[in-house]
């Protein structure tokens, strides 16, 4: 045998030798230390008191799998990214196999931002689409809106995923108050102005009127060429801050009125009804109220937030209606609607 071959052989027994323990060792990380393929959030359960309960463990497989792969952990997320990529283009990327890698990127590389964004928006967006049933598409928010939180808390010194968890609370639950909360966190870092006009934004779908001028108004005082701002502020001024005061000083009635005018003259106007909503609300005219919103939400097949008041009113009301997934996941997190007039019963019969 040639001196080379020798050699060669000596080389390839070396490798075997070096690599035997090796693998040894990553089956023992694999089947003691649970590195295994990661579960999806909607799998991880336990039965604890005879009912379910989640586990919060996402946290510690990202602290062990860091642990595992060291200093090539971006360099393991790089290619596991890529891999997602091939996914879609393949048509797979709705597949659970996919979620999986998706989630298993931000547990590697927790300060990459573009892997949390596009879980987040699969979750919320693809994934929720992608089913009929109201309670799984309620989960599907709740795993969105729980994956951006992990990334805001691993880059907490960035607007970026701030926005992003603001924009699912404003676009995908509609819920303006929360939404808000993220916005303004966000608004303590460098951002694009667009973010301080999206506080105005919300407060005019809640509707939270002076809010909504205060926010316009930073705008404004910002950049006095803000054209949207500027807009927004006459529009609100012309057509909701009298129903607005006249709703606060009690008198309902007239209030009504003053915002009829303008839903008769633009009776789809997205505002306009959630403002006449929320009057309705205010009077303790619940029925009105009822048919107010779901005339919103007939309106606009997006309106979640009429949508939500449909069925929570229509629970208040006895009037047979469908749970939504925005309306399940408020229940989730425990948010109810609440309708408060100092010195007035609020149910009316």
């Amino acid at each position: 045998m040639k001196p080379y071959k020798i050699i060669g052989w000596l080389v390839v027994i070396g490798l075997i030798g070096a690599i035997c323990p090796l693998d040894r060792s990553v089956e023992y990380d694999r089947l003691v230390l649970g590195l295994q393929q990661p579960t999806p959030w909607f799998q991880i359960a336990a039965r604890e008191g005879g009912g379910d309960k989640e586990l919060a463990i996402t946290g510690v497989t990202g602290v062990i799998v860091g642990a595992a792969l060291g200093g090539f952990r971006e360099v393991a997320a790089s290619m596991l990214w890529m891999k997602t990529h091939e996914y879609w283009h393949k048509g797979e990327g709705l597949q659970a196999k996919a979620l999986w890698i998706m989630r298993l990127v931000t547990l590697l590389d927790p300060h990459w931002l573009e892997p949390w964004r596009i879980t987040a928006w699969h979750l919320a967006y693809n994934l929720y689409v992608e089913t009929d049933d109201p309670a799984m598409r309620a989960k599907y928010l709740q795993m969105g809106v729980d994956c951006l939180k992990e990334g805001v808390s691993w880059n907490p010194d960035r607007y970026d995923l701030y926005l992003e968890l603001g924009w699912t609370y404003f676009d995908k639950v509609e819920d303006f108050e929360e939404a808000n909360k993220w916005f303004r966190a966000a608004m303590r870092y460098p951002h694009p102005d667009y973010v301080d006009r999206l506080v105005g934004h919300a407060y005019e779908r809640m509707p939270d009127i002076p809010q909504a001028l205060d926010a316009y108004d930073y705008c404004l005082k910002r950049d006095p060429h803000d054209g949207t701002a500027k807009g927004a502020t006459l529009t609100i001024r012309e057509r909701y801050l009298r129903p607005w005061h006249l709703t606060e000083a009690g008198d309902y009635d007239a209030a009504l009125d003053a915002i009829n005018e303008y839903v008769l003259a633009q009776p789809r106007s997205t505002l306009g009804l959630h403002m006449k909503g929320y009057v309705a609300e205010q009077a303790g005219r619940l029925r009105l109220a009822y048919d107010t919103w779901k005339l919103a939400a007939d309106t606009s097949a997006l309106d979640f937030l009429a949508q939500r008041k449909v069925v929570e009113l229509g629970h208040q009301l006895g009037i047979p209606v469908e749970d939504t997934a925005q309306y399940l996941y408020m229940q989730r997190v425990g948010k109810e609607m609440k309708v408060t007039v100092p010195g007035r019963e609020k149910l009316e019969h």
